[in-house]
Parts: structure tokens; C-alpha cells; sequence
């Protein structure tokens, strides 16, 4: 199984796009704590996974980026962006519904859960394999 891991260099631009796109400055306190994420959520290296297929290697990348806070701004929009990439890169999407009332997505609120430690790794992980849609392919 050839999958395609994000590299920290990329994660650094997908977070300085959030932050320009918001307006807000752009700082990487600690590209260490990315590289961490990174290889925590894809260890070992190389399929099996820890974390399972690619849905659970992306709540874990989405949990692992967004516990690190190592932006100054757009953690939690980083993970989100950065977990979704990595599914659709590899063949699966997020579906999840938006409660209107409240003006918040499923996904924003699971991930803000997660940031304050309401929502562990496994919780989050679980998330994502219930929330995963195959993408149409396209030729």
C-alpha cells in the first residue's frame, strides 16, 4: 500500500494560506512539533499502520497537528485541512453534517473538542472511520 505522507514544509504552507486567507499573521513556533506529529500519526513507516487505514491515520495526523499548537494562529484549521488533503489524496473524503442552528460543522466542533481536551486520539480516530465517503473516480 504507496501512501503519501505530508511533509512539514507543507504544513507550514497550508497553515501560512489559513492565515492569509484570515488575515492573521503567520508564525511556526516549533516545526519539531509537526515532524512529530507527522511520523507519530504514520509510524511506523509503512503499512500496517498503527493508526489503521488512511481515515485513522488522518484523525490521528488531525489530532497529533492540532495538540501540538505549533502555529501561532490556525491550529485547529491546519489539522482539519491538512487530514482531509491527506483522505483525498488517497481516495476518501469526510461526510458530516452542519448544524445550522448553532452555525457549526460536525468537524469544527469534534476538532475544537479535541484542542481542549474533551476529545482523546481514539474518539477522534473513530470519527474519522465513521465520517469517511469514498470519493467519485473521475478519468
Amino acid at each position: 500500500m504507496k501512501v503519501l505522507f505530508p511533509t512539514a514544509e507543507t504544513i507550514v504552507a497550508v497553515n501560512r494560506y489559513i492565515c492569509e486567507q484570515g488575515g492573521n499573521p503567520h508564525h511556526c513556533y516549533d516545526i519539531g512539533k509537526i515532524e512529530s506529529a507527522v511520523t507519530t500519526a504514520f509510524y511506523p513507516g509503512s503499512y500496517p499502520f498503527t493508526h489503521g487505514g488512511i481515515a485513522g491515520i488522518a484523525g490521528a495526523l488531525c489530532f497529533y497537528l492540532a495538540q501540538s499548537h505549533a502555529f501561532m494562529d490556525g491550529n485547529k484549521r491546519t489539522a482539519a485541512l491538512v487530514a482531509i488533503a491527506f483522505m483525498n489524496q488517497n481516495g476518501l473524503d469526510l461526510q458530516y453534517p452542519m448544524d445550522e442552528a448553532r452555525d457549526i460543522n460536525a468537524l469544527a466542533e469534534i476538532i475544537e473538542n479535541c484542542a481542549d481536551g474533551q476529545v482523546g486520539k481514539d474518539q477522534l480516530i473513530t470519527w474519522f472511520e465513521s465520517h469517511k465517503t469514498k470519493l467519485p473516480i473521475t478519468h
